[in-house]
């Protein structure tokens, strides 16, 4: 009992405090589940009955639709075979008919002229039904008379099967589907496959007694078009089976030689069996007096593709009535959205320059988080108020200084200038080239604070920067610049050569015995701007190189950071274009290095710019 009764207090407790989790749970998550609870009932009464009704309900329709077109079927088969019945009775009948099977005393004139008025007879029927393949007219002393068909052996016809099967039962029409191995042949040469016979002993109205049989073939396409006409769904199909549970006639489909004849046999006029992987709805009804049987095949996926659509139309529903549903919530929540519109309206007093306003506090759900956000807001905005006037005596402070500073870039230039007309007047061409580089490195790396400059004020830079160079280490460098005249106008960040090319001195001429010579070369390469700067220094040896390349590609590591100015050139380009530009370092320790810089291709500051 105390097991129990602990059970019961720890349930008990785990209730309350579910309880008391779901009261302090956020506003949408409760109005979450409350959807949720809505939207779950909507899909389970309308999906789960009103899909099954429906359902029932196709079914229910599509069996009586299969039934109505296999009576259908039925019914204009029956009117076939009852036609070409009445066509055997009329011909039978006839007065020279009659006289045909009653041949006996009479000369081989009287008999010729008995076999063509016959054959007059058998004619009028085929002219005037077309789906007749053949009349055969067989007598009990096996003489026959046929427009179309013949025999192909001498063997007597009244020693085959069809003719002793059809005396034996004299008194029924015997039906033949496949006749297969007789000793005929028609004028147009049709199988076994495509004619049905209809074969009928004829007896002597006096004496009752057998004097012959009568045949006739129909061209089974009379029953496929029947067939044909009828359709069941997109694969649906009907087809035909004699007394033997041989195929009559079927429309092509791999279907029909998997449905076993025991199936049928079993007595069932409505089954469901599985075929290829596929359910199909299998119905059957019989021929009363010849006991054939008609039956129709229809693959049960096909009616239930409508329920699918049906659960569609469901979803729709169901999103019509969240719609209902949300509106209907919006009277109930009033109670959740108050504290909202109190929140609101002191938001509004603040606007207007409140700041001692405070919103009370009484829940830990979004309104008490949103009001207690509110309260450090209004907090904040004092102080940030305080600094805003404290930054704006900052920066008017900061502005003058700056219009101070503007005056020592043109205080240089003038002076250099100064020594450049000094250095001329005295002849120091050496002095006024050195001069005139400066100058131009200091105007081009300050370009008005710009922080693109055109390709060729860029090389311009740099040539002024090699000029200094050489000069310093006399004979030791050379260099040589090559670019398109096309490429001169296009923008480029500025001081993107001048950091590689003081790399390829300190690092590679300067290590390396005697002259050595740097290139720079500006190229258009598949829309984009390359620029190279390779020197025939010492090289770098493949594991530096391998670092290099590296940091190279995961621009932004600390541990890039500093040392190469390569990378601080890698990252202000990747950092500007994107991950698709930057650079790339080959060389081959001994040999040389060079530095490829790829850029998007800009005029005017337009380019389609990947930033991958």
């Amino acid at each position: 009992m105390k097991k129990k009764e602990t059970g019961e207090r720890v349930f008990a407790n785990f209730v309350l405090n579910a309880v008391q989790r779901f009261r302090n749970r956020s506003i949408r998550f409760k109005l979450l589940l409350y959807f949720v609870i809505i939207i779950l009932v909507s899909i389970v009464t309308l999906g789960a009955v009103g899909t099954t009704l429906y359902k029932r309900s196709m079914e229910e329709t599509a069996n009586e639709h299969t039934i109505q077109m296999m009576g259908q079927v039925k019914h204009n088969i029956v009117h076939y075979f009852s036609e070409m019945e009445n066509i055997l009775d009329y011909i039978t009948h006839q007065r020279e008919v009659v006289s045909f099977y009653r041949m006996n005393g009479l000369d081989e004139a009287a008999q010729a002229r008995n076999r063509a008025e016959v054959q007059g007879v058998i004619a009028m029927y085929e002219n005037n039904h077309p789906e007749i393949a053949g009349i055969l007219l067989v007598n009990e002393a096996d003489q026959f008379v046929s427009n179309k068909l013949e025999k192909i052996v001498r063997d007597p016809l009244t020693s085959e099967a069809w003719y002793r099967e059809t005396v034996r039962h004299s008194d029924e029409l015997r039906l033949i589907s496949k006749p297969i191995g007789r000793n005929l042949k028609t004028e147009y040469n049709y199988s076994a496959d495509q004619v049905l016979s209809f074969v009928k002993a004829v007896k002597d109205p006096e004496t009752g007694s057998v004097l012959g049989v009568a045949l006739l073939d129909l061209e089974l396409s009379v029953i496929q078009r029947t067939i044909e006409s009828v359709s069941l769904g997109k694969s649906g199909f009907v087809y035909i089976t004699d007394q033997q549970g041989g195929i009559v006639y079927s429309p092509v489909n791999p279907a029909v030689y998997r449905i076993h004849p025991d199936w049928l046999e079993s007595g069932y006029i409505n089954m469901v069996k599985t075929i290829h992987n596929r359910s199909y709805q299998i119905m059957q009804n019989r021929f009363e007096d010849i006991h054939w049987k008609i039956v129709g095949v229809f693959p049960l996926d096909e009616s239930q593709s409508v329920v699918v659509k049906l659960q569609l139309y469901t979803v729709v529903v169901v999103l019509i009535t969240l719609l209902m549903a949300v509106m209907i919530s919006w009277f109930f929540t009033n109670s959740i959205i108050n504290p909202v519109r109190k929140l609101r309206s002191l938001m509004k007093r603040v606007e207007e320059g409140e700041m001692q306003l405070r919103f009370h506090i009484r829940s830990k759900d979004e309104i008490g988080q949103l009001g207690h956000s509110f309260n450090k807001m209004v907090q904040e905005i004092e102080r940030l108020i305080q600094l805003v006037y404290t930054e704006q005596k900052e920066k008017r402070e900061a502005e003058l200084k700056v219009l101070q500073e503007q005056i020592k870039p043109h205080f240089l230039y003038n002076t250099l200038d100064t020594i450049q007309w000094m250095a001329q007047d005295r002849k120091a061409d050496d002095i006024v080239e050195m001069v005139g580089a400066l100058t131009n490195l200091f105007r081009i790396g300050l370009s008005k604070g710009k922080e693109t400059i055109r390709l060729a004020e860029e090389l311009k830079h740099v040539e002024s920067y090699l000029i200094i160079q050489m000069a310093r280490y006399e004979g030791k460098l050379s260099c040589r610049i090559e670019a398109d005249d096309e490429l001169m106008d296009c923008t480029v960040l500025k001081l993107i050569l001048q950091p590689l090319v003081e790399n390829a001195i300190y690092h590679g001429i300067k290590m390396k015995k005697g002259k050595g010579m740097i290139r720079i070369e500006a190229v258009k390469r598949e829309e984009r701007l390359v620029l190279s700067v390779a020197d025939d220094g010492v090289g770098i040896d493949a594991g530096a190189l391998a670092r290099i390349n590296a940091g190279l590609k995961h621009a932004g590591n600390p541990e890039y950071k500093s040392g190469y100015g390569l990378f601080n050139v890698n990252e202000r380009i990747r950092l500007t274009y994107g991950a698709a530009y930057g650079i790339e370092v080959e060389s081959e320790y001994g040999q040389g290095t060079r530095i490829n810089v790829s850029l998007p291709l800009m005029r005017d500051g337009n380019a389609s710019v990947s930033m991958e």
